[in-house]
């Protein structure tokens, strides 16, 4: 007869009770595998972000911009606002959970004003659109993130550094500006005097020019008006205890950049710098672009893609909102206006257009007496003569001088149609240059313990050097020029040249290499 071992069927329990658990695990995991299944079975979520919240349903915008007011749960109201990002159902559109996915991504877009509960934005071509916001605290030129439709905006990306920093120029009073009296006194009237003279231009309700376009010959003294308007709206500010960075220079190639949409962006960049500096002062920041015609050329003339066709349009927005912008005057120097995109030039946006000629006879007397002063003479040049009478001897000898540096000639039959002469390379920044040589000459000389200051000699072959090397540029002849050799019809024979139906030839260039040719052969 067997005997019941009460350890055995404690033993025998516990294996069961083991056995049981084991099989309680396997069911929970091949029920949860199931479920995964089930899952995986069911068709994908619809992403999307909810517009606007109700008491009872919600408005939502699917990624792909179908808009739906759908059933708002009970549990998820309180818990999802407007920017949720949510999923929804593929057949009903019921909201069934929160995204975990939050991120986006796509095109910047600027903030332009805010109506009411809602955003005015435009993107980096000019576009303009109306758009409903999650975010508070946004202010003009911010940049933000949209929902993958467009319709709200989600996220607000941190503000660029900028690179642009704003300058206070120092030490430069018109008074330095000499042989552009008329061209100053046009420019102080549309910029200057209407913050000088205040009462006065709000009793006429004239108001200050935004834009204005400085064109000219190279040399002439564009950038250096810029500062001076800049220089003296300071001078004006500083009398009353207020000081400021008001100069913005760009020259106008600092504005590419090899990643597309960051040139606009520079654009935009600059115009929120002045921006912010402009808001604090009751005086103006000037934007001066130099070199204006490499930047914002007519579009359309580019082979393959043109970045000037998207690079103008975004100019276009930035001058367009100067009165959202107040304070903000922007200057265009070139010497190539007829390159610049017309939109540009239209009034409203470049109120006026300026010329900044060639010095005349006078006006180059004057810079020169400027560049002179304070120079080391020659005993012999100075005795009996003042930096009057200097001034006077080398301004005749430029444009007393017949001399021709250019002559436009007709191929065929040889002819000379007309010539181009000393003043006609004529700028301030080459009378700066003819002086600054003859000093360096007689420096050169008094190292080598000969005689000191500035001699007449120096003065000739400055002239003579300097002109010499300057006929090698006949790009710097501009319109003007041939209009005051040719009249009305500069324009017809300029571009006869280019085509080369006529040519351009430096004579001077060739007188003087025949010189050094018939003195080598005396020399023989």
């Amino acid at each position: 007869m067997a005997t019941y071992n009460l350890r055995d069927s404690d033993r025998e329990g516990n294996r069961e009770s083991r056995e049981n658990e084991q099989l309680k695990r396997r069911v929970i995991l091949l029920e949860g595998e199931i479920n995964r299944l089930k899952e995986l079975a069911l068709p994908p979520y619809i992403p999307g972000t909810v517009l606007e919240t109700g008491n009872k349903t919600a408005r939502v915008v699917q990624d792909n911009k179908e808009v739906y007011e759908v059933s708002l749960h009970p549990k998820l109201k309180g818990k999802v606002r407007r920017g949720t990002r949510i999923v929804l159902h593929s057949q009903t559109k019921a909201i069934i959970n929160y995204s975990e996915f939050k991120t986006v991504s796509g095109e910047v877009y600027f903030v332009e004003e805010n109506v009411g509960d809602r955003l005015k934005i435009r993107n980096s071509k000019g576009d303009f659109s109306v758009i409903l916001s999650s975010l508070e605290g946004l202010k003009s030129g911010d940049e933000i993130m949209l929902d993958p439709s467009g319709s709200i905006a989600l996220e607000k990306l941190p503000r660029r550094k900028s690179k642009y920093t704003l300058e206070k120029v120092d030490d430069s009073p018109w008074e330095k500006v000499q042989g552009l009296e008329d061209t100053i006194q046009k420019i102080r009237f549309e910029i200057e005097f209407p913050y000088v003279h205040k009462e006065i231009f709000e009793k006429h309700k004239r108001k200050p020019a935004k834009g204005i376009l400085l064109s000219g010959p190279p040399g002439c003294g564009k950038t250096l008006i810029a500062r001076t308007i800049a220089y003296n709206l300071n001078s004006e500010a500083r009398t009353k205890g207020k000081p400021y960075e008001n100069f913005l220079c760009i020259n106008g190639p600092e504005i590419f950049d090899k990643f597309l949409g960051n040139s606009e962006g520079n654009i935009r960049l600059m115009f929120r710098t002045a921006g912010e500096v402009a808001a604090q002062s009751e005086y103006p920041v000037i934007i001066l672009f130099d070199e204006a015609d490499s930047v914002f050329k007519t579009r359309g003339t580019g082979v393959s893609t043109d970045i000037y066709d998207s690079i103008v349009p975004t100019l276009l927005t930035e001058m367009d909102g100067l009165v959202a912008h107040k304070n903000i005057i922007v200057i265009l120097a070139t010497n190539r206006e007829d390159v610049i995109d017309p939109a540009v030039l239209r009034d409203g946006r470049i109120d006026k257009k300026i010329k900044v000629p060639r010095p005349n006879k006078h006006g180059a007397k004057n810079i020169f007496k400027l560049y002179l002063d304070g120079m080391d003479f020659d005993k012999n040049l100075i005795n009996g003569n003042s930096i009057d009478s200097i001034a006077d001897y080398l301004t005749n000898a430029i444009y007393e001088d017949e001399t021709p540096i250019y002559e436009v000639r007709n191929p065929s039959s040889g002819e000379i149609l007309g010539s181009f002469g000393r003043k006609h390379l004529m700028s301030g920044a080459l009378i700066r240059g003819l002086v600054n040589r003859a000093d360096q000459y007689s420096i050169e000389r008094e190292i080598n313990g000969g005689k000191e200051g500035i001699t007449k000699g120096d003065f000739e072959r400055a002239l003579y050097e300097g002109f010499l090397e300057n006929s090698g540029f006949s790009q710097m002849l501009v319109l003007d020029d041939w209009e005051d050799v040719f009249g009305s019809e500069g324009k017809d024979y300029q571009k006869s040249c280019n085509n080369g139906i006529f040519t351009l030839v430096n004579s001077y260039q060739i007188k003087n290499s025949l010189n050094k040719s018939v003195s080598k052969s005396e020399e023989v």
